[in-house]
């Protein structure tokens, strides 16, 4: 028997980190300021996004989704609302999706269609849509509705097909009028509610927090645990530093398919989970001993006599590829620590070079974590449903996603996807 259900969804309006000298210097100047910060006056918001050039996934998801809409979108507090699809329903118990195009969008669904199978084409290969997979067929019914026919059912396809990857060109509120540098102004939209332009700046991360201290930007946006003594060492106001309390994936994916399975027993045993997240302090992270979060397990010490025995007094040797940032110097110096107890030596290496273990910081819906933990591990198949149950995957704790905010800035709202969409910040004078 068939299985309906109508979605319907309401519009929103719009002490421990060390430090390197350089970074202390480029910041210690605004230490002093004391100022209000951010006042939005007349002019755009300035918003600052983490990243060196639009081309990084960051900058350019930012970009990309304040531009250019998808079949949905997701509102400032993560939920998925009307896009280019103004309603939708769910039928034969999660396997087919129907989708009712607006009429305001200004395209068929035969070019939806097109445009989304390119997207899914071009996003075959990316492990963060390793979940669409189950996507068997995307047609065009009429001129005015979209079908999607899945070969299993997928709890959190929404969210995925509301990322910038899949944009299909529906109009946003905001659109690209003036490009400088590393700058790009946003212009509004006619409309009766149009949002305020904002002016999205990409730069690095001392600049841009350095920027915001100066009360010259009223946002920071895309910090991560890498980064966070950046924006800490400057000591801005107690409630400035926003922090996501965030669904996903950080802890290290296997990279070499060869690694002894004793060895990777013995690597996520030995992990002290609870002085890493003390260390960073982040509101609402959590540790993670599973895929899906944390369970009850044995005292440390127990653990790390359990790893001692896997091990059989055999020294053994990892490489594992780290990101840039004080944060990731921190987090695996805290991990070499704890390996080394347990009789194993850690060298670091740079992303992309060869490597026994990968650290992973994704944020992704909750009903994808499996999926996202296989595909990112070597040897491990995303569509072998055994295979999900234990990916080769070692968790460490929930992600961490900081922003910096002013007060000035209204209906910024913290979200599990860490979503904050540019045409929905408004600025108080």
């Amino acid at each position: 028997m068939w299985r309906t259900r109508l979605c319907c969804f309401r519009h929103v309006p719009g002490k421990l980190f060390q430090m390197r000298p350089y970074l202390l210097t480029l910041l210690s100047a605004t230490l002093l300021l004391t100022a209000c910060q951010g006042r939005a006056g007349d002019g755009p918001l300035d918003v600052s996004v983490i990243g060196e050039r639009w081309t990084e996934p960051t900058p350019a998801a930012a970009l990309l989704t304040a531009t250019s809409g998808g079949l949905v979108r997701l509102d400032r507090e993560g939920q998925v609302i009307p896009g280019a699809a103004a309603r939708w329903a769910i039928l034969d118990d999660g396997v087919d999706y129907i989708f009712r195009i607006d009429d305001q969008a200004g395209l068929t669904a035969a070019t939806i269609v097109r445009r989304l199978r390119a997207g899914l084409r071009r996003q075959a290969r990316n492990p963060d849509f390793a979940a669409l997979a189950p996507v068997e067929s995307v047609t065009a019914v009429t001129t005015k509705v979209v079908e999607m026919r899945l070969s299993v059912p997928q709890p959190d396809l929404l969210p995925l097909l509301a990322r910038p990857q899949l944009a299909v060109g529906s109009p946003t509120a905001l659109h690209p009028t003036a490009t400088s540098n590393a700058q790009i102004l946003l212009g509004a939209r006619a409309g009766e509610e149009a949002p305020p332009a904002v002016r999205l700046r990409t730069e690095r991360v001392g600049r841009a927090v350095a920027r915001f201290q100066a009360n010259e930007g009223l946002a920071v946006l895309g910090g991560t645990f890498a980064d966070l003594a950046v924006a800490r060492v400057a000591q801005p106001r107690r409630d400035a530093l926003r922090f996501d309390p965030a669904s996903g994936l950080f802890g290290l994916a296997i990279r070499n398919s060869k690694l002894d399975p004793a060895l990777r027993n013995a690597l996520s045993l030995s992990i002290d989970r609870d002085r890493i997240v003390i260390t960073f302090a982040a509101p609402g992270q959590a540790k993670a001993t599973t895929v899906a979060g944390s369970t009850i397990e044995p005292d440390l010490e127990q653990r790390r006599a359990t790893a001692r025995a896997l091990l059989a007094g055999t020294a053994r040797q990892v490489r594992v590829a780290m990101p840039a940032g004080p944060g990731a110097r921190l987090l695996f110096a805290l991990l070499a620590d704890d390996w080394r107890k347990v009789g194993v030596t850690a060298e670091a290496v740079a992303p992309g070079a060869a490597a026994d273990l990968m650290l992973v910081d994704r944020v992704a819906p909750p009903g994808t974590l499996a999926t996202l933990a296989c595909a990112l591990s070597a040897g491990c198949d995303p569509h072998d449903r055994l295979a999900l149950i234990n990916p080769p995957y070692i968790p460490i704790a929930t992600p961490i996603r900081w922003s910096l905010v002013a007060p000035s800035l209204d209906l910024f709202t913290a979200n599990s996807l860490a979503v904050h969409p540019l045409d929905q910040l408004r600025g108080r004078r």
